[in-house]
């Protein structure tokens, strides 16, 4: 299969072609990149010609991939970080397996032998790349999981980001569907998200951990999906090294339900992404576009056509092939509550816009921000002319200097 295709775990033929469908071919990009050059002590690829498409095919790493603990509560976290192709020859892709995410009660309910897993987009026991990168954490949705958007997480890695995405014991789908997580103590996801910043900076600083020296914690971006949206521009109003925030489908400040106190109830003054699909019924463009009205510039607001909430994760793919996570847990005879199940379907089904068409400029959109806000591309060239590049797909761009 196209490594264009492969990364992020794509699960069918169907989802394949329908991301090669929507993604511009390699030659057609306008953008391409040579090699890597050293910038503030980073590894940044370098690319020429920087446009609307140059980051929907990935960059010139393969993608490493471990699984690392949080010391606050034990709360695994996913960390996916750049190495070279030569590296992976002869490796497997790792993969994930929703049914690690059960509660003990539900668990023992599924078949010996059976699984629902996903490609997660790297591969594990591989070296890093030579070099320093930058830090970028990921926060998962209400009822989610830290490998839930593997599709962008791995795929940063790809153009020489380390992402560190932790599971939150709080309201992950462990949580959320009545099981014990093995924490002593609840944190809240903002605190995940600042521990998980701590504990690259340690591993960075730390002799012998793979991560020496490979990771730079001095500026950090940060984006997530969903209720991960709003932790992670909750945690920019706290945190000064985070320099970006990126929020899918959901945002704090000027949404129902925001905080009149703490982190929620402050608006960040880093620049700031939001997107949104608008078919959403989960988190409403309309309270998005709220939401970016309280932002402050610099700023900018993306919409998705027709695509629903979960056009920013893997879900809508996972078990595609048996009807989705829904219709594999009926035919298991596991109980879903009813409050959550528009959290595994919505924008999964005609006539929304499907997930695979969407994920090209979810790509872009979040690669081109970090990469512009880190400094990495001077211009804004790669968030620009978005609706004329996919016409398809994109309904809306606006910015705000």
């Amino acid at each position: 299969m196209n490594a264009a295709v492969r990364v992020g775990g794509l699960v069918s033929a169907a989802a394949a072609a329908a991301v090669l469908a929507c993604a511009p071919a390699a030659g057609a990009a306008s953008g391409g990149f040579q090699g890597t050059h050293e910038l503030d002590g980073d590894s940044v690829p370098v690319v020429h010609h920087l446009g609307p498409t140059s980051f929907t095919v990935p960059g010139p790493f393969a993608v490493g991939e471990t699984t690392l603990k949080l010391p606050t509560d034990g709360a695994p976290v996913e960390v996916w970080y750049p190495v070279t192709p030569a590296s992976v020859a002869g490796h497997t892709e790792a993969t994930y397996n929703v049914a690690d995410w059960l509660p003990p009660a539900l668990a023992k309910l599924i078949p010996a032998g059976f699984s629902v897993t996903s490609p997660s987009g790297g591969y594990r026991g591989v070296a890093f790349a030579p070099g320093r990168f930058p830090l970028v954490v990921f926060s998962h949705g209400f009822a989610g999981f830290r490998d839930q958007s593997a599709f962008v997480t791995s795929f940063l890695a790809t153009w020489g980001f380390v992402v560190a995405a932790p599971d939150h014991y709080s309201r992950d789908l462990t949580e959320i569907l009545g099981g014990p997580t093995g924490a002593t103590a609840k944190t809240t996801d903002v605190q995940d998200l600042e521990a998980t910043v701590t504990l690259m900076a340690h591993q960075n600083a730390t002799a012998g951990s793979p991560f020496h020296g490979h990771v730079d914690t001095k500026k950090v971006g940060a984006f997530g999906h969903s209720q991960g949206g709003v932790a992670v521009e909750a945690l920019a109003a706290v945190d000064p090294k985070v320099v970006t925030f990126i929020s899918l489908a959901g945002a704090t400040v000027g949404l129902p339900g925001n905080a009149a106190h703490g982190p929620d109830s402050i608006v960040p003054h880093q620049p700031g992404l939001l997107m949104s699909g608008t078919a959403d019924t989960v988190v409403p463009t309309a309270g998005m576009m709220t939401a970016y009205s309280k932002m402050h510039a610099p700023k900018r607001l993306i919409l998705v056509k027709g695509a629903g909430h979960l056009v920013f994760a893997d879900i809508c793919e996972i078990g595609a092939g048996q009807g989705g996570l829904l219709a594999i847990a009926s035919a298991l005879k596991l109980t879903i509550p009813d409050s959550i199940k528009p959290l595994a379907t919505d924008g999964c089904n005609a006539p929304d816009l499907p997930v695979t068409q969407g994920w090209p400029v979810v790509r872009q959109a979040v690669t081109a921000q970090l990469r512009h806000v880190f400094g990495f591309d001077a211009s804004a060239a790669g968030l620009s002319g978005l609706k004329g590049a996919y016409p398809d797909v994109v309904s809306a761009d606006d910015s705000k200097s």
